[in-house]
C-alpha cells in the first residue's frame, strides 16, 4: 500500500529529524549534567521547530495562493492576476500561469466574436508548437468558409426563386397581350427594366424586307428610352450589336461601351451606361427578335440567365402571335376575298335578270313580227 504524506509533512521531516537528533542530544548531555550543551540542544530543538515552521509558511503561502489559482481554472475561472514581484522559482511560476491566464483570456475573447459572427479579429500563435492556437486558426478559417458557402447557398436559393416568380409573372403576361404585338412589346420591356437592374430596355421582331427579301430588325417596343428619335428603328443583319447578335444567334453582354453609345436620362441629368446586355430571341434556328438592355451599372450573373430563359420563352409566343396575325390577315384575306365573290355574284345575277328581261322582250317582238308578215301573206294571197 502506497503511504501519501501532506506537503507540509515533506516540508518538516528534515527539521523533524534535526530537532529529534537534538532531543537526543539533550536526553544524552542532561544524564552527564553538561548544563551548556543541555542549552544548546533546547535551543537547538526550539530552533529546528521555529525554523520548519517558518520554512512552511514561507513556502506554503505562495504556493497555496497558486493552488488556488489552479484551482479557480479547474473550474473554468480566469482568475485576476497581480503581478508579482518575487524572484524566486515559486515567482516565475506565478508569472508563467499569468501569462498562461492571460492567453486563455484571449483565446475566450477570439472565441465569442467567431460565435458572434466577427472575424476580423485574429489570434496570434504563442509559438511554432502551439497546436491549440493551430487549432482556433484553422476553426476560424472552417467557420468562414462554412458561412460564405451557406451564404452562397442562400444567394443561390434567392435567385432560383425570383427566376422562377418571374418566369411565372412574364408567362402570364405573354398570355395576356398575345393578341397584340405591339402592346406585348411595350409591356414586356417596361415590366422586364423594372423587374431587373436595367435601366432601359427595347424589343427588335425580325421582318422580311419586301424590296430585296433581306431580313430586318425593327424596333417594335421600348421603355425609358429619353427620345424616341434617338432610337434606332431598324437594323440588318449583322448591322450593329443588335445585328450581331442576331446574326451569330448569340447573347452578347459588353461592358466597355463605345463613347455615346447611348444616353440614359434620370432625375440627375444623363449618364451612358455601363454595360449593356443584347439577348438573341430564336425559335428552331429561327431568330425571330432581339432584346435590348441597357444599365448605368453591371448586369448580376443570374439576371443575365434569367433574361436568356425568358428570350425563349418570348420565342414561343412570338411564333404564336405571328401565327395568329397571319391566321388574321388570311381569314381578313378571305373574308375580302369572299365578299368580293358575293358582290361579283349578284352582280351576275342581276345581269341575268336583266338578259332573261330582254330575252323576253326580244322573243314577244318575234312573236308580233310573224303576226305581221303572216297578214302581209294573206293580203297578197
Amino acid at each position: 500500500m502506497k503511504v501519501r504524506f501532506s506537503f507540509t509533512f515533506k516540508i518538516l521531516l528534515p527539521y523533524l529529524v534535526l530537532m529529534l537528533l537534538f532531543i537526543l542530544i539533550f536526553l544524552g548531555v542532561l544524564q552527564k549534567g553538561q548544563n551548556a550543551m543541555v542549552y544548546l540542544s533546547v535551543a537547538g530543538m526550539v530552533g529546528s521547530l521555529l525554523l520548519g515552521i517558518l520554512h512552511n509558511y514561507w513556502l506554503k503561502r505562495p504556493l497555496s495562493r497558486v493552488s488556488g489559482l489552479v484551482a479557480q481554472l479547474t473550474r473554468g475561472n480566469l482568475p485576476a492576476f497581480r503581478e508579482t514581484k518575487a524572484a524566486d522559482e515559486i515567482g516565475d511560476l506565478e508569472r508563467s500561469l499569468g501569462k498562461h491566464v492571460s492567453n486563455l483570456k484571449d483565446i475566450a475573447s477570439f472565441s465569442r466574436s467567431i460565435a458572434t459572427g466577427d472575424f476580423t479579429g485574429s489570434y496570434e500563435k504563442l509559438s511554432k508548437e502551439d497546436e491549440l492556437g493551430d487549432a482556433l486558426n484553422l476553426l476560424k478559417a472552417s467557420l468562414m468558409g462554412s458561412i460564405k458557402d451557406s451564404e452562397e447557398r442562400r444567394r443561390e436559393e434567392e435567385n432560383q426563386t425570383w427566376t422562377a416568380q418571374g418566369l411565372a409573372k412574364f408567362s402570364s403576361l405573354f398570355r395576356e397581350t398575345e393578341d397584340n404585338l405591339k402592346d406585348l412589346s411595350t409591356l414586356l420591356m417596361k415590366e422586364l427594366v423594372n423587374y431587373t437592374e436595367a435601366d432601359v430596355g427595347a424589343l427588335f421582331i425580325t421582318r422580311d424586307e419586301v424590296d430585296d427579301k433581306e431580313l430586318l430588325l425593327e424596333i417594335s417596343g421600348s421603355y425609358a428610352f429619353d427620345r424616341e428619335k434617338e432610337i434606332h428603328r431598324s437594323f440588318r443583319f449583322g448591322e450593329g450589336l443588335v445585328g450581331r447578335a442576331a446574326l451569330e444567334k448569340e447573347l452578347i453582354y459588353v461592358s466597355d461601351l463605345p463613347p455615346d453609345y447611348m444616353k440614359i436620362r434620370s432625375g440627375l441629368g444623363e449618364d451612358e451606361p455601363s454595360s449593356i446586355l443584347l439577348v438573341p430571341v430564336v425559335l428552331d434556328q429561327q431568330v425571330m427578335g432581339v432584346m435590348e438592355l441597357a444599365s448605368l451599372g453591371e448586369l448580376p450573373s443570374h439576371q443575365i440567365e434569367f433574361i436568356r430563359q425568358l428570350a425563349d420563352a418570348l420565342a414561343t409566343t412570338l411564333a404564336k402571335v405571328k401565327a395568329n396575325l397571319q391566321n388574321r390577315s388570311l381569314f381578313e384575306q378571305t373574308k375580302k376575298q369572299a365578299e368580293a365573290l358575293t358582290s361579283q355574284e349578284k352582280v351576275f345575277k342581276k345581269n341575268m335578270v336583266q338578259l332573261e328581261k330582254a330575252y323576253e322582250i326580244a322573243v314577244a317582238k318575234e312573236a308580233e313580227l310573224k303576226k305581221e308578215i303572216e297578214k302581209l301573206r294573206k293580203g297578197l294571197s
